[in-house]
């Protein structure tokens, strides 16, 4: 039985583009007629562009269909095949992390307004980070520094997250007004995502942190005065902090004619 090209586009879905692509590619080598550019296709050329299409659904290339059809033994196949799981594998795990980095994010927004000036206790895992940006005595911030590992971290958005940095004898000291900008993410993640570090990268240690959310309102207007009621809760309460706090920037949001930041702040402390 033999086929013009626009039956076969019929039959199998295929746009003629395509047919005439797989044929380059030699997946097909259809008979050309005498004298005229004209090609017929034999039940045999359906069969291997059925195939090529089955094949093509594992998102295996042309080239490589055309050696497991024509030419390759079945060791090339089960190492082609074999390839291709793992690169769906890889992309699997990926999409599973950034399911639950979602979740836990859509997470935090939905309780946002109800944790706004609270304060809780939380179980807070070892983070990598490094500071880039420094605001020294009140002043304006300087010039964001040239760190080899900041367009690496960059591209691992949004495991590695913005996060704001203080010294807490800087916020319980009204005479200091200092803070930092970085970038941190989870020591787990880091190491799932082969990130690559150096010397600027610190470890924060896995413990207990108390947490709260603040909001710091526009652009501009920081102090480490906002952090003071902060401060009276701690010593209120009796907590006794043991490392600095970092925050992580949750969302700007637009409300009443003005920005507000929230930032999900957390302080290691003494058990």
């Amino acid at each position: 039985m033999e086929y013009r090209i626009g039956e076969v586009s019929k039959l199998l879905g295929l746009p003629v583009e395509t047919i005439r692509y797989y044929e380059k590619e030699q997946i097909i080598t259809p008979k050309r007629q005498e004298n005229s550019d004209y090609r017929t296709y034999e039940t045999w050329d359906i069969f291997f562009l059925m195939e090529c299409m089955r094949y093509r659904s594992f998102d295996i290339s042309l080239k490589d269909i055309s050696k497991m059809l024509h030419n390759e033994s079945l060791d090339f196949f089960v190492e082609r095949i074999g390839f291709k799981q793992q690169v769906i594998d890889e992309k699997l795990h990926y999409y599973q992390m950034l399911d639950r980095k979602i979740s836990a994010y859509k997470d935090k927004l939905a309780s946002l307004p109800y944790n706004v000036g609270c304060y809780w206790f939380v179980n807070t895992p070892e983070y990598h980070y490094f500071t880039y940006v420094q605001r020294e005595d009140g002043d304006h911030y300087g010039e964001v520094e040239e760190k080899p590992l900041f367009p690496h971290w960059l591209k691992q958005i949004p495991f590695v997250e913005f996060t704001h940095h203080i010294a807490f004898a800087d916020i319980a000291d009204p005479r200091i007004d200092r803070d930092a900008w970085g970038l941190c993410v989870e020591s787990a993640d880091a190491t799932l995502l082969n990130l690559p570090l150096n010397a600027d990268v610190q470890i924060r240690p896995a413990g207990l942190c108390l947490c709260t959310v603040m909001d710091l309102g526009d652009y501009g207007n920081l102090t480490l005065r906002q952090f003071d009621p902060l401060v009276a809760y701690i010593r209120d309460q009796g907590i006794v902090p043991e490392g600095d706090i970092i925050g992580k920037i949750l969302t700007r949001v637009h409300a009443d004619g003005k920005m507000h930041r929230y930032i999900e702040y957390t302080i290691p402390i003494k058990k």
